[in-house]
């Protein structure tokens, strides 16, 4: 009897969860349609970072440039309204992260803030790491360079540490 109970419950929170995801989703949808990404071809628009990105990453030496770890691979999607998410690898040692985006100057330059925490090998939060970036759309709209800079934040916000990186990112499309 408390098993059937027990399983009644769980369906019926499910049916919950599942009509408020579906609501919220009518909601944002009909609030702000989805945006099909654009390039240069397309007669009367101007290409734009909004998308998903396959972006190869080379953390660099600040002073001199020359490359210090292996490129690392990671996913990046910006979307119409100016703010975006990464996807990394697993890792128990950082979280991905999430961050605001703007266009600067002219047609194919941008800005971005990106914000992640980080963690010890036992799960404890350590503090947190941002890395800003300047991005640079190219003509085709399809490929963009990107360099950074991050800091390594303690637990009360104070940097720990720095860095500096490149990036080249490609569009991820359905061809």
């Amino acid at each position: 009897m408390k098993r059937m109970t027990f399983t009644a419950i769980t369906f019926g929170m499910m049916a919950i969860i599942t009509a408020v995801a579906i609501s919220q989703s009518t909601t944002i949808r009909a609030q702000n349609p989805p945006v099909e990404p654009v390039g240069v071809g397309i007669e009367g628009h101007e290409p734009s970072l909004v998308g998903v990105w396959v972006t190869q990453v080379t953390r660099r030496n600040c002073e001199t440039g020359e490359p210090i770890a292996a490129t690392g691979r990671i996913q990046l999607t910006f979307a119409e309204g100016g703010t975006f998410l990464e996807t990394i690898g697993p890792s128990i040692l950082r979280s991905p992260g999430n961050g605001i985006w703007k266009r600067e100057h002219g047609w194919n330059e941008y800005s971005s803030a990106l914000r992640f925490m980080r963690f010890d090998a036992a799960g404890v939060f350590v503090g947190s790491g941002v890395v800003r970036a300047a991005i640079t759309l190219d003509e085709t709209g399809d490929h963009y360079t990107s360099t950074a800079t991050n800091d390594v934040l303690d637990v009360n916000g104070n940097v720990i540490g720095s860095g500096c990186a490149t990036s080249v990112s490609t569009r991820f499309s359905m061809e």
